[in-house]
């Protein structure tokens, strides 16, 4: 699997003096991808969200927090007695995101564009189809039966 991050978008999401990334732990953020993907996927069809490039911004944002919450939970787990405060509230906010897409109040307003292309919708019969000879498969090919502001 493609990692649907990139190493900028996660190190955004972690302090710079306390944690730089150099790499992405390819394992770890294909887990945390899938995951919530399959959690998304009640609400929207995760299935053409394979890139970087084709996967909406408020995605690979949970994502990005959700990896450097738990790269910040194993960097410091021998560190503190308790939790990491800033990973717990990186993982919360990440979960507030999900369950607000599941819910309908956050929406994904970014399309993922089709084969990188912004298309138009197309509309049929036109004048191609009206050209053709009508097919058992498809009956309404060939010339207009009537037209519009005919009287009869």
């Amino acid at each position: 699997m493609v990692a649907l991050i990139t190493i900028t978008e996660a190190q955004q999401w972690a302090e710079k003096s306390k944690l730089t990334l150099s790499t992405l732990e390819n394992g770890l953020v294909d887990q945390i991808a899938t995951q919530i993907l399959n959690r998304i996927a009640q609400a929207y069809d995760t299935t053409v969200w394979t890139t970087p490039t084709n996967t909406p911004p408020i995605v690979r944002s949970i994502i990005a927090m959700s990896y450097v919450s738990w790269v910040y939970s194993k960097t410091y787990s021998e560190d503190e007695v308790s939790e990491n405060a800033y990973a717990l509230r990186l993982l919360a906010w990440a979960e507030a995101l999900i369950m607000g897409i599941l819910d309908g109040t956050t929406e994904i307003t970014t399309p993922p564009p089709v084969n990188g292309l912004v298309t138009t919708p197309s509309y049929y019969p036109t004048d191609a189809s009206s050209a053709l000879v009508p097919t058992p498969e498809d009956p309404s090919l060939g010339p207009a039966v009537f037209t519009m502001g005919a009287i009869f």
